[in-house]
C-alpha cells in the first residue's frame, strides 16, 4: 500500500494536471480566493482535499494566536514540505474544524460602503485604472496593470516551463498574449470571488480561451504563482 506521502504527491500531480480546463480552473480559483496567503502547490492540495475551506492554519496558529481548538475527529489537510531529509507532510485545519471558548474568529468580509477607499488603494498600488466606475471594473483594471507591470519575469520563466505543453511551438508574441489574458482574468476572477462578488456573473468561458494551453504542471505553475 502506498504511503500517505506518496498518495499526496500523486494527488498534487493528478489535480494539477486537471486544471487546464475552464470548469476545473474556475472551480480551483474559487478555492484559491480564500487561500491567497498559501503558495500555488499548497492551494492545489487544499482544493483537492477541502475545496470548501475558507481559512486554513496550523494547529499552533489556531491554538496560540487565535485561541481556537481543533474539533475532535477533525481531519487535517496534508501539505507537502521539503526538509533536510527530503519531502514530508505538514497539516493545516480549516476554520470549520475549530471551536473557541472566546469570541469566534471573524473572517474579513467586503462591504460596498468601502468601495471608494478600496478603489483608491487599488489605484495607489497598481497605477491609474483604465476604468473605476464600479468595484468590479476597478478590480479588472488593477489586474491588468499588475500583470502588465510584472509579466516580463514570468514570460522569462515560461520560455522553459512551456516545454511539452500546448504553449510549446507558439511564438513569443502569442505566448505573451495568452499569458497576459489568462493571468489578468484569473486574478480578477479570484479577487472578485473573495470580495463575495459572483465572478461567474462577470466572466464566461470565452474569457478563458487559453487556459487549455497551460496543460503541464510547470506551465500552469508559472500562471498559478502569478495569481
Amino acid at each position: 500500500m502506498a504511503s500517505k506521502l506518496q498518495y499526496i504527491c500523486a494527488l498534487s500531480d493528478e489535480v494539477g494536471k486537471s486544471l487546464s480546463d475552464y470548469e476545473k480552473w474556475t472551480s480551483f480559483l474559487k478555492s484559491a480566493a480564500w487561500q491567497y496567503k498559501y503558495p500555488f502547490q499548497d492551494q492545489i492540495l487544499i482544493y483537492a482535499q477541502r475545496p470548501d475551506a475558507t481559512a486554513c492554519a496550523s494547529i499552533d496558529i489556531w491554538n496560540k494566536q487565535l485561541k481556537s481548538w481543533i474539533n475532535r475527529g477533525a481531519k487535517g489537510i496534508a501539505l507537502l514540505r521539503e526538509g533536510d531529509r527530503g519531502q514530508y507532510l505538514d497539516y493545516v485545519f480549516d476554520i470549520s474544524d475549530t471551536h473557541s471558548n472566546n469570541a469566534p474568529v471573524r473572517l474579513w468580509q467586503y462591504n460596498s460602503r468601502f468601495d471608494g477607499a478600496i478603489i483608491e488603494t487599488l489605484e495607489n498600488s497598481f497605477g491609474e485604472l483604465k476604468s473605476k466606475s464600479s468595484i468590479t471594473d476597478a478590480v479588472i483594471s488593477a489586474a491588468q496593470n499588475a500583470v502588465e507591470d510584472s509579466k516580463a519575469d514570468y514570460l522569462s520563466e515560461l520560455k522553459y516551463a512551456k516545454e511539452n505543453s500546448f504553449l510549446d511551438g507558439l511564438d513569443e508574441l502569442n505566448i505573451d498574449v495568452e499569458f497576459q489574458q489568462t493571468a489578468e482574468t484569473s486574478i480578477a476572477y479570484t479577487v472578485l470571488q473573495r470580495l463575495g462578488i459572483n465572478a461567474d456573473e462577470v466572466f464566461e468561458r470565452e474569457d478563458f480561451p487559453h487556459i487549455m494551453n497551460f496543460n503541464t504542471i510547470p506551465a500552469l505553475s508559472v500562471l498559478g504563482i502569478k495569481i
